[in-house]
């Protein structure tokens, strides 16, 4: 399985109804890609880093499902017309999880 995460704060200067509408979308993103399982999505709630103010994750059974969400048409848009206008910063982080197994960090 793949997890993707992505952490994100808004600029300062975003309004309130456009920051709603973008975390609104997210919670439709399942409905458009099939692929996607376990979508979850939260305000940063840590007392020791506030560096990010919001946390999307989001798993795939596979890295070419994964592949295949990142190069489709509708996140494409998403990300250039309605994500990177509103956001300030950002990370984003994809790994491989196997239950009970550290994957993939050492030769």
């Amino acid at each position: 399985m793949i997890k993707h995460m992505v952490l994100f704060r808004f600029r300062p200067e975003v309004e309130a109804d456009r920051r709603d509408a973008l975390l609104r979308e997210y919670v439709t993103f399942p409905q458009i890609h099939a692929k996607m399982r376990n979508l979850t999505l939260g305000k940063n709630i840590s007392r020791r880093d506030s560096t990010f103010e919001y946390a999307f994750t989001v798993e795939f059974d596979s890295e070419a499902d994964l592949r295949d969400y990142l190069d489709s048409p509708e996140h494409e848009e998403h990300v250039v017309q309605r994500f990177r206008p509103l956001i300030e910063s950002r990370a984003i982080v994809s790994y491989e999880v196997r239950s009970g197994v550290v994957t993939d960090l050492f030769s």
